[in-house]
């Protein structure tokens, strides 16, 4: 979905963000209210469920975000470094490859004084795979966010969270305790209620707007 203005990318988060809270929240009741043995077999469903919305919120917002940016017509001179990235990787990756120096010349000639309106590949700017830290990371350099806040929660992605869901994604018969699975919960809400924040911040800011 192509985000235009502000407006519309809180719109969009916001009703993105709520179905995949309430389905967390139908599987909460359904553990409540669980037999001990469906219980088991729910805990370990309820972590494959948190990570898919973990990384589906993830690449939605970071993706919207990058639209919204794109919408604004900007020129290459007017933005941050992570979007004239996003603007000019392929010419970037070309040029690497290429042994003639005119093609850096070119590509670095865009980056420091580029007149044109920027194109940036919004739909392809979050990066594939597992949405583990190191992944999370690279998501929060693309669209020009702070790791530091998120680095706390680095050994929660890849041990609490992702971990668990590849073993039990693999057939592996992981119990996984329903208090340890609350938190888990609890946490993976908060960060992806702290990114939709960031995310909304840094557009209503302008932040993708270079500042020199």
């Amino acid at each position: 979905m192509r985000i235009r203005n502000l407006t519309q990318l809180r719109e969009f988060l916001d009703k993105d963000l709520a179905w995949r809270k309430r389905e967390l929240t139908t599987l909460e009741y359904m553990l409540e209210r669980a037999r001990r043995h469906e219980r088991a077999f729910l805990l370990r469903a309820a972590v494959c469920v948190l990570y898919a919305h973990w990384e589906g919120f993830v690449r939605v917002a970071a993706t919207s975000y990058a639209s919204f940016v794109a919408a604004q017509g900007l020129r290459y001179r007017d933005l941050t470094p992570n979007f004239v990235a996003l603007g000019l990787r392929s010419e970037i990756a070309s040029a690497a490859r290429s042994s003639r120096l005119t093609d850096l010349t070119g590509v670095a000639e865009k980056m420091i004084h580029g007149d044109e309106r920027a194109r940036i590949d919004w739909e392809n700017s979050a990066p594939t795979g597992n949405m583990d830290s190191v992944r999370f990371a690279q998501v929060l350099r693309l669209v020009g966010l702070n790791t530091d806040n998120y680095a706390p929660k680095n050994r929660l992605l890849d041990r609490e969270l992702l971990g668990k869901r590849n073993l039990v994604a693999h057939g592996i018969p992981v119990e996984v305790d329903a208090d340890d699975y609350a938190e888990l919960h609890t946490e993976i809400i908060r960060l992806v209620d702290m990114f939709r924040d960031d995310v909304e911040n840094a557009a209503a800011l302008g932040v993708f707007r270079r500042r020199d």
